[in-house]
């Protein structure tokens, strides 16, 4: 336990993890506006009524919806998203919905994925 707390509390402001999310939208939360996210990862269990435009990651929960256009580096997929999708890496999991086009450059669906649009994967970089 004093590990833990002393790996949490001697971490340098300055030292940043990629892969540490950043901001979290929790059920239940409304948002209505645009929104541009940083690096990390953001993770939404709420409902973004909006774009979402970033640098980082997105990762959406069971329970988050976006209405609007997603357009980020990474996106994780297990909620809904009722827009187009632009990212370098798209990963659909079991029960997410995408309802609108995809472009990508890596794109992983799981069984149990709905899409209603087009797809389509680029060779060459995304952004």
């Amino acid at each position: 336990m004093i590990k833990f707390f002393n790996k949490i509390f001697n971490k340098k402001r300055d030292q940043k993890d990629p892969e540490e999310i950043r901001t979290f939208i929790s059920s239940g939360c409304f948002f209505e506006g645009n929104i541009f996210l940083g690096e990390g990862i953001t993770r939404i269990d709420g409902e973004i009524q909006g774009n979402v435009k970033g640098e980082g990651g997105l990762l959406v929960g069971e329970n988050g919806i976006i209405k609007g256009d997603v357009e980020v580096k990474k996106l994780l997929l297990y909620g809904q998203i009722f827009g187009n999708i632009k990212a370098e890496e798209v990963e659909l999991y079991s029960g997410s919905v995408v309802k609108g086009n995809i472009k990508t450059k890596i794109i992983y669906i799981e069984k149990g994925t709905s899409i209603n649009g087009l797809c389509e994967t680029e060779i060459s970089p995304v952004f």
